[in-house]
């Protein structure tokens, strides 16, 4: 069974970043990194010491895995515009189908890490879940020794369960941290900084770690405390779509912890 060494990635955003130095950090050979602006392949290329590219044309064939990292919507465009490859073509989204890649190749799969990345901030690589799907078991089983090279958490995912854990990934963090984004203006109207609620997140964070979300759950809503929640909702008078929210997942707490309200 070929080994994954040689490895071209498509894209130089956030994910793409991270994969490339996590496959360079493990001993993988990082041939070429494709975007359609020359500048942040270039860029990222330099940290993998790497060959960079802005034309699709030009990508090397001597790979042995191609890794489409880019926005959702990139992906079948790039597929369709791939020279076909014969070796295995991937992608990394949570929720984009594995037959979008048959245009580039026979042998397709997915390497999606469930994680938020931002460029500038470090990630251990190790404990990130690492969701693979691949078109036949052969080219799964590669996948899989790619991907515990470079985490302890790797696991065989389908299509169908992969688009669920990716809508629970949006509920579990993207939606949480507009939450925070909403929270910190609040507190920035009456002169306060975002770091009074740094602890508060931290603990929150830290306590669904250890311990079932619904158990960890605390407030007014929670406690079914009517006269603080009208009190908010009063403060929320002003913005019809917060006050909406507020009263929504306030209800939504109460039935879960006190039946129908």
């Amino acid at each position: 069974m070929a080994e994954l060494n040689k490895i071209v990635i498509l894209g130089a955003g956030n994910v793409a970043t991270h994969l490339s130095k996590a496959f360079a950090g493990s001993g993988f050979q990082i041939l070429q990194i494709y975007n359609r602006s020359i500048e942040p392949a270039k860029k990222l290329a330099k940290t993998t010491g790497s060959d960079f590219t802005d034309k699709i044309e030009n990508i090397t064939d001597e790979a042995d895995l191609y890794v489409i990292a880019t926005s959702d919507n990139a992906i079948e465009e790039i597929a369709m515009n791939l020279n076909k490859f014969q070796s295995m073509v991937v992608h990394t989204s949570g929720s984009v189908s594995m037959d979008i890649l048959k245009p580039a190749s026979p042998r397709t799969g997915v390497f999606y890490p469930l994680q938020t990345f931002s460029k500038k901030r470090k990630v251990n690589y190790k404990t990130v879940p690492l969701c693979l799907e691949a078109s036949t078991e052969s080219d799964l089983m590669l996948l899989k020794k790619l991907a515990d090279s470079i985490s302890q958490n790797v696991y065989a995912v389908d299509s169908g369960k992969r688009m669920v854990l990716h809508m629970a990934a949006v509920f579990a963090c993207n939606f949480t941290n507009f939450l925070y984004d909403i929270a910190g203006t609040m507190v920035h109207e009456v002169g306060l900084d975002f770091d009074i609620l740094r602890p508060l997140i931290r603990e929150t964070a830290e306590k669904v770690m250890k311990m079932e979300p619904s158990e960890a759950q605390t407030g007014p809503a929670k406690r079914n405390d009517e006269i603080i929640m009208h009190q908010h909702i009063s403060l929320l008078e002003e913005n019809e779509i917060l006050s909406l929210l507020y009263e929504f997942m306030s209800n939504e707490i109460s039935k879960l912890h006190h039946g129908s309200v």
